[in-house]
C-alpha cells in the first residue's frame, strides 16, 4: 500500500515537472509613439501577481557624471538596488532627489572620481538633480519586476524570456502621461506591440 502511494506520487510529480518544463517563455517587442517627439529612454515593463527573486538582477547599476551630464540618463532597477553615482567631472557635483515618487535623498557635493550610492525601494521614476548645475537631470525607475526594457533611439524595445501569463504592460516617458494596459503572454509566441503615448 505504501508503495503504490509512493509511485502515484512520484507519477504526479512528473507529469506537474514535466508540464512546466514544456513551457516556454515568450518574448514581447514593438515601438512606442509619443507626441511630437521620440520615445527614446521610454520604459516597457510587465507586472503580474506573482513574486520575483531580486536575485535576478545581478549588474551593479552605475550613473556617472561626465561632461555636466548624467550618463546614462535613464536606468531601471528592481526595488531594494543600490545604484552608484559616479562623478568622473574635473568639477564638484551634487546628487538628489526632491522625492517626488515618496524619496526624498541628498548625497552632497562630492569631487572627482569620488561616489555615493543610494538604494531605490519605492515603485516608480525618481528624477536625480543636482544642485550645482541645474540643466543636469536624469532618471532611476524602479520596478517590480525584472521583465523590462528601455526603448531605442528609433522607439523600439524587446522584453525576451517572459514566463506564459495574464500580466498588465506599464510605459513610463518622462514627458507624457503614463501608459497600461492589460494583455496576456502566450505559450512560447511573440507578441508585437504598437503603443501610442498621449500628453
Amino acid at each position: 500500500m505504501k508503495t503504490s502511494t509512493l509511485l502515484i506520487l512520484a507519477a504526479c510529480l512528473t507529469n506537474a515537472v514535466g508540464a512546466e518544463a514544456r513551457q516556454q517563455a515568450g518574448t514581447i517587442a514593438g515601438t512606442v509613439r509619443v507626441p511630437n517627439g521620440r520615445a527614446s529612454n521610454a520604459v516597457v515593463y510587465l507586472v503580474s501577481g506573482r513574486d520575483y527573486d531580486v536575485a535576478l538582477q545581478v549588474e551593479h547599476p552605475v550613473i556617472d557624471q561626465v561632461s555636466l551630464r548624467f550618463s546614462p540618463s535613464v536606468i531601471v532597477v528592481l526595488p531594494g538596488t543600490a545604484v552608484e553615482f559616479r562623478n568622473s567631472d574635473p568639477v564638484f557635483h551634487n546628487v538628489f532627489s526632491p522625492g517626488r515618487s515618496g524619496e526624498k535623498f541628498d548625497l552632497g557635493r562630492y569631487p572627482r572620481n569620488d561616489s555615493r550610492s543610494h538604494t531605490f525601494k519605492a515603485d516608480g521614476a525618481h528624477v536625480i538633480l543636482c544642485h550645482i548645475h541645474p540643466e543636469m537631470v536624469a532618471y532611476v525607475v524602479v520596478a517590480p519586476t525584472p521583465y523590462f526594457a528601455i526603448v531605442d533611439g528609433t522607439g523600439r524595445f524587446r522584453i525576451d524570456d517572459v514566463p506564459p501569463g495574464r500580466y498588465t504592460i506599464r510605459v513610463w516617458h518622462r514627458r507624457v502621461r503614463p501608459f497600461e494596459e492589460e494583455l496576456v503572454v502566450r505559450d512560447g509566441k511573440h507578441l508585437h506591440l504598437n503603443l501610442v503615448l498621449t500628453r
